[in-house]
Order: structure tokens, then C-alpha cells, then sequence
């Protein structure tokens, strides 16, 4: 980056001291303090509604996010060589262990904060809203027949992962299709209509790299994929990250879920969307998909490995589901 330094420091008004990368970006040693400059891999839509969404979360008290700084002509990034490259502050934090208890924790106080603070957001005319509102049961019946087909593909192809794969599929096929029971129910709807009328948004990448803990704070970075979409998506994920460190202990989940509902209720219909997306054996379709229907960068062995460890989870996961509705 340091060939584009000049451009840098005219478009944005700083001058730079040094430039060290860092994790999937770089560091700005400034005369105005630390920055992280980074090159998103997204639309000038997707960043103009991510600095919305931040600025609005500032507004209402959530301060801890990685809000863009401007260019001198006003915008939330720079084009370099038909790329979008954005600064935000440097957070010296660590990034977030699910395995931890304390971190998970924080995480999940974070999550229901950020999720209180977004209520009500609009963003300005003529940015376009990413949403996947209200397509949750159609997206769950897409993975469903893709695990079914996938079985026809394993079927004719009869390698190491093939035959791991016909060997357990129809038991997590029965997960899916308990799953798709449970979505058909009117709870679903209602948290459609309810997110339309209050308005808000989800963070939708609420991942490890994108949790930094320093100290008591919690930051939140990666906005670049957020969007119109109900709460729980995001809180669903974050439960899956630290069942997958805990062998799905029910206690656990129990912990993150008061930690959430202390600054966010969660409601009896949240509860039971909820347990139709955790009943979804969502690793083991991604695992398969990638292998049949992706690139296969990954090795053949490590493929199976992946598999293997979502099989190994699967009695696990059966009984986490059994003792769901305790948990609240």
C-alpha cells in the first residue's frame, strides 16, 4: 500500500508515518492517531448502507463500532485502482474466543445492545436495503433438496467423503425435515411483520474476527454485510459458534440467552423460530456443499475431516434440541 500513501493522505486530509499490515488490512501510523484501512470487497451500495446503519448506532448510544472516516469530498470510502478501500479506528483488541465462557458473554451483551440500538433505522433515499427478510423457510428448503441431491451425487462418485456422507445423511435429512415442521407455524410471520413496523437491522457476519475484547469493551467491526433481517438470525449464530466449543452444552446456550435477554427480551415467537433454525443441521450442509458444489480448494482429507467432526456432533446436537425448550 505504500505506493498508494500520497493518494491516501490527500483524500482524506492525514498524513501518514507508516503503514504495517494487520490481519486483512493495514495499520496508519497518523498524525491524527492509529487507523485501519481496508479493502472491502463489497459495493459502494452495501458500504453507503453500513455507514448508516453505524452512524445510526452511534446516535443512539452504541459507540462501539468501527464507524468510517470520511473523505475531504464526503464519502465513507476511496476508489483506487476500481477498488473500495475504507478507514475506520484502530481497535487494539484481541479478537473473540468462543471457547471462553467470559467471551461469549460479552459477545452476546454486545449483540443485544447493538440489536436495541438499531431499532427504528431507515436509511437515507436512495440506497437500496439489503434484505433477507422473510426468506428464511425458502432458503432452508433450497439447503434441504441441495442435501438431497447431494446424495445422488455421492451416490455416483463412492469416495472416502461419498461414503461418509451416504452413511449419515438420512439422519440429518430427518433433522432438516423436523426443522421445515417447525418453520410452517405462524410464529415466524409475526417476526416478519414486527421487523417491518420497528424497523432495525442484523449484523449478519457476527463472527470471531468481527468481536474485538479489550479489557471490559466490546467492539464490533465488519459491518459490510449487514442488513434488513429478524434479530435472532444473528444470536442463532453465535449460540451454533460456542455449542461447537462446548459439545452443545444446554447451560451454555442458557448463558449467552439471559446475557442477550437482560437488555433484550426475547420473545416466544424468537424462541420458537429459534428452535427450528438451531434444529437445522446447517455445518453438515455446508460441508457438503462446499466439497460438491464449490471450488475445492481445500484438500481431500481436510473435506473429510470436516465432515467427520459434524458427525461426531451429531448426537450432541440431538440432545441439545430435546432440552431446548428449558433453556428459558
Amino acid at each position: 500500500m505504500l505506493e498508494y500513501k500520497d493518494l491516501i493522505e490527500t483524500a482524506y486530509g492525514i498524513r501518514i508515518s507508516s503503514i504495517k499490515p494487520n490481519r486483512a488490512g493495514y495499520i496508519l501510523d497518523t498524525d491524527k492517531g492509529k487507523r485501519y484501512l481496508r479493502h472491502c470487497q463489497c459495493s459502494e451500495n452495501r458500504i453507503l448502507f453500513a455507514h448508516d446503519v453505524k452512524e445510526y448506532l452511534v446516535s443512539n448510544g452504541f459507540t462501539t463500532v468501527d464507524t468510517y472516516f470520511l473523505t475531504q469530498d464526503g464519502k465513507p470510502y476511496l476508489e483506487i485502482d476500481d477498488r473500495l478501500f475504507t478507514i475506520t479506528p484502530y481497535f487494539d483488541g484481541r479478537e473473540c474466543e468462543f471457547g471462553d465462557d467470559n467471551d461469549a458473554v460479552m459477545a452476546s451483551v454486545a449483540l443485544s445492545q447493538l440489536h436495541k440500538a438499531s431499532k427504528g433505522f431507515k436509511p437515507r433515499k436512495g440506497i437500496s436495503v439489503p434484505s433477507d427478510l422473510g426468506k428464511l423457510p425458502e432458503s432452508l428448503n433450497k439447503r434441504y433438496d441441495e442435501i438431497i441431491r447431494m446424495r445422488r451425487k455421492a451416490e455416483r462418485e463412492r469416495g472416502t467423503f461419498d461414503y461418509i456422507y451416504l452413511d449419515c445423511v438420512d439422519k440429518f435429512i430427518a433433522l432438516a425435515e423436523e426443522s421445515l415442521k417447525l418453520l410452517e407455524g405462524v410464529e415466524y410471520p409475526r417476526l416478519v411483520k414486527k421487523n417491518l413496523l420497528e424497523g432495525g437491522i442484523c449484523h449478519h457476519d457476527y463472527s470471531y474476527q468481527n468481536i474485538l475484547i479489550k479489557g471490559n469493551t466490546t467492539y464490533i467491526t465488519g459491518f459490510e454485510y449487514c442488513m434488513e433481517e429478524i434479530r435472532i438470525y444473528d444470536l442463532v449464530n453465535l449460540i451454533r459458534r460456542k455449542m461447537r466449543k462446548c459439545s452443545w452444552n444446554p447451560e451454555k446456550a442458557k448463558m449467552i440467552l439471559e446475557a442477550y435477554s437482560r437488555i433484550e427480551p426475547i420473545s416466544s415467537d424468537e424462541k420458537a423460530v429459534m428452535k427450528a433454525m438451531l434444529m437445522f443441521p446447517q455445518k453438515f450442509w455446508r460441508v457438503a456443499n462446499r466439497y460438491y458444489n464449490s471450488r475445492r480448494s481445500w484438500v481431500q482429507k481436510n473435506f473429510t475431516s470436516a465432515l467427520e467432526e459434524v458427525v461426531s456432533e451429531y448426537n450432541d446436537h440431538v440432545r441439545f434440541m430435546k432440552e431446548f425448550d428449558n433453556l428459558f
